[in-house]
């Protein structure tokens, strides 16, 4: 008895017709539909030849490019002549498809934007990583990697005596938020592969980074150790997390997150309070003093500032919205002089300001210092403009929702808390998340005002060594990948909560 096979199998045997319909098909992606002259039978015959022609091709434009790189073939040469052949590859493929199958005359616009995007990904590509893996001198960044993501001082502390090494201040911040982050996704519907694949190759690159022995002024063991154990936490975080929301109702899940919500926001304040403890903390000798907040600097205070925008902004904000819809004159006229004075003016005049005139205004309450007072005005700039956001989704928030819970028994505070502010942050979650990574981008602006944070150190690492005089460029692009990929984290956190809140459907608004 034979056996069939609906599937369409082919048990084994190379099937021409299966393989010549997926190489249409992908003929057609690139550079849209044949002529007819190149259909039937001359299919093969065309097809193979722009394949062969085209392998040849970039092999060829690969073996000149090999010329003038240089004679010894280093693994990021080979990298980037990879990278060059399989582009100049698409390139050739493409030109060709379009004359010899004649796809410029049955579909000339989907053959020319074929021809334009091929063209744009050949030169990028031979642009960017060329630069990249051959130009570069990279050693300028290794040489300073402490310094960009922790600042000149603690660097030089790090380097100087190991008595005043303050990285533990650092890396009591980066347990506790990896923590807390590694528990948010024990919480979310991310699948236990991914997440451990994914924090993995992170924890790879972070101790890689640490190890690599290009101009390290350091001993490697102390922090590759360090990485390792945060890493185990952030695995155990996960996974008991995991384990608890699996054998837990929902209510109690929902009540776990509004507590990760809230370590979240004590995780902002205790990095600024292990860095640089209160004056009647260290005079009771319950911890030694930090490191003034003037003294900060790198990556650490970009993450500092553009959080002030995010976590007090948002309550801020929520304040704000809510004083300039109240009918009470005393909460709303103020509430709305604050939100357009610091609306009307730019991000870099506040900045100004916070520097030189706001140090007038808050001496007699407070002596913080420049980067202290630069976060505050993060804070209220992100504050009125969440304000703005969150007012236009009160506005849209139906009157029978107000009136069913009036009906239920709430006052006005439950109603506002409990009904009001969640649909608004629900319908707003896009705009809110604009807004952090708006911010985000805007803490690169501190460097103007003499704030050695990332940008600023990166900007002036060139005249710190001698030997790296005319490298200026390697750090700006390092500095400018490290803003994207923060910025596209975001944003893809952004889609994954706007996903579990339901907001590609009219239906997911009991979700929130």
């Amino acid at each position: 008895m034979t056996v069939g096979n609906p599937e369409g199998r082919s048990n084994g045997r190379f099937d021409g017709g299966r393989a010549m319909s997926i190489l249409n098909s992908l003929e057609e992606s690139v550079s849209g539909k044949p002529a007819k002259w190149a259909r039937g039978v001359n299919n093969l015959a065309t097809s193979g030849a722009a394949l062969a022609i085209s392998i040849i091709s970039s092999f060829w434009m690969v073996m000149n490019k090999h010329e003038s790189i240089t004679d010894e073939l280093e693994l990021k040469h080979m990298l980037f002549l990879l990278a060059f052949g399989t582009t100049s590859f698409l390139l050739v493929w493409t030109f060709l498809l379009s004359t010899i199958k004649g796809t410029i005359i049955k579909s000339r616009s989907s053959a020319i934007l074929g021809l334009i995007a091929a063209s744009s990904i050949f030169f990028l590509c031979d642009w960017l990583l060329g630069f990249v893996l051959v130009e570069a001198n990279w050693g300028i960044v290794w040489s300073a990697r402490v310094q960009l993501f922790a600042g000149h001082e603690m660097n030089y502390r790090m380097i100087s005596d190991s008595k005043e090494n303050q990285m533990w201040r650092l890396w009591s911040t980066l347990a506790l938020l990896t923590a807390v982050i590694s528990s948010a996704y024990g919480t979310s519907e991310i699948k236990t592969r991914n997440f451990v694949g994914g924090f993995f190759l992170l924890s790879i690159i972070a101790v890689l980074f640490t190890a690599y022995p290009s101009y390290r002024s350091y001993d490697p063991e102390g922090p590759i150790t360090r990485f390792v154990l945060v890493s185990a936490l952030g695995f155990a975080s996960f996974l008991m997390t995991r384990r608890y929301c699996s054998s837990r109702e929902e209510y109690r899940i929902n009540r776990f997150k509004r507590y990760l919500a809230l370590l979240g926001v004590f995780t902002f304040f205790f990095s600024i309070f292990v860095m640089n403890p209160p004056d009647f903390v260290v005079e009771r000798g319950w911890m030694e003093s930090g490191l003034e907040p003037a003294l900060w600097g790198g990556l650490f205070v970009n993450l500092i500032l553009a959080t002030a925008g995010g976590v007090l902004g948002l309550g801020i904000g929520v304040i704000l919205a809510f004083g300039r819809q109240s009918e009470l004159p005393i909460f709303k006229w103020p509430s709305t002089a604050l939100i357009e004075t610091v609306r009307a003016g730019p991000m870099i005049a506040w900045l100004y300001f916070a520097k030189y005139l706001l140090e007038d205004v808050i001496v007699p309450f407070s002596d913080a210092d420049s980067i202290m007072r630069t976060l505050l005005m993060f804070a209220f700039f992100g504050g009125v403009y969440t304000a703005e956001i969150l007012r236009g989704g009160i506005q849209s928030i139906s009157g029978g929702q107000i009136e069913a819970a009036t009906a239920l028994g709430l006052n006005p505070n439950q109603i506002k808390l409990t009904v009001i502010l969640p649909n608004s942050v629900r319908t707003t979650l896009p705009s809110l998340v604009s807004l952090l990574i708006g911010l985000w981008k805007d803490t690169t602006l501190i460097f103007i005002i003499g704030i050695f944070d990332f940008f600023k150190i990166a900007k002036d690492l060139n005249t710190s060594d001698l030997q790296f005089a005319l490298d200026i460029l390697e750090p700006l692009y390092m500095a400018a990948f490290v803003f994207w990929i923060i910025a596209f984290y975001l944003s893809r956190i952004s889609m994954g909560v706007e996903r579990k809140l339901g907001l590609g459907s009219e239906t997911g608004g009991e979700r929130t």
